[in-house]
């Protein structure tokens, strides 16, 4: 029996998922990665990655028209942000940030647009909003979606600034127990501070080794060491 021969065109379709998925994680990560580091011109680099990588790979144009609508909200964010704050800029945008996760909150656009603000409420410091942004995400994110501990992350950071230790320490197990070796490192990497800060020595010198074996260049692998040693 012959093989049914596939076309160009289709090969060139099936190709699209895994350019799509290595892209938009990539900046996604990056973002979550240096989460507090990151100029506002580097961040809308990255969500253009992710933006300009999606329209390729969605053939409905309901999904481009969500991603579309994200890129303008960032560029939007990103011009008010290089004249003054990440509060003020946010205020800017959030009125039209808001009516498009309202409108695209099904779409791909929509799930991943609602981890970027997210994001932007906590770099505001609005870790309350972020919280309920956050965990808006990992409702409507499947368990196995590559941005899913992305938004767990975050979750744990916006509620380490509202002082909810024990609630961040919860996304951070989590996170461990993930396959993210990036964001594993990061989480073992809090949960030993937590541990610190609550007098458990055991416990953060336990974390704190797991880390140097599994990541011994992680950025903060010197000051982690001395812990160690000390």
């Amino acid at each position: 029996m012959s093989q049914k021969r596939i076309s160009r065109a289709r090969k060139r379709d099936l190709e699209r998922p895994d350019e799509f998925l290595s892209v938009t994680a990539t900046a996604i990560q990056t973002l979550n990665r240096y989460r507090t580091a990151l100029t506002i011109g580097v961040v809308v680099v990255l969500a253009s990655l992710a933006v300009f990588s999606a329209v390729r790979f969605f053939g409905n144009r309901a999904e481009n028209r969500a991603f579309e609508r994200l890129s303008t909200n960032l560029n939007a964010y990103a011009e008010a942000a290089r004249a003054t704050t990440p509060q003020k800029a946010l205020d800017q945008v959030k009125s039209s940030f808001e009516t498009f996760l309202s409108e695209d909150a099904r779409r791909e656009g929509g799930r991943l647009g609602r981890l970027v603000y997210a994001d932007l409420n906590y770099r505001a410091g609005r870790y309350d909003t972020a919280i309920v942004h956050y965990q808006l995400a990992l409702e409507a994110l499947p368990n196995d979606h590559f941005a899913y501990e992305n938004a767990l992350s975050g979750l744990g950071y916006a509620l380490l600034g509202a002082d909810q230790d024990e609630a961040a320490a919860a996304c951070f197990k989590k996170i461990v127990d993930g396959n993210h070796p990036q964001l594993r490192a990061d989480a073992l990497f809090q949960l030993g501070r937590l541990y610190g800060k609550q007098g458990q020595a055991a416990k953060q010198k336990e974390v704190y080794q797991r880390l140097l074996e599994e990541a011994p260049a992680y950025i903060y692998a010197d000051l982690v060491r001395q812990k160690v040693e000390s």
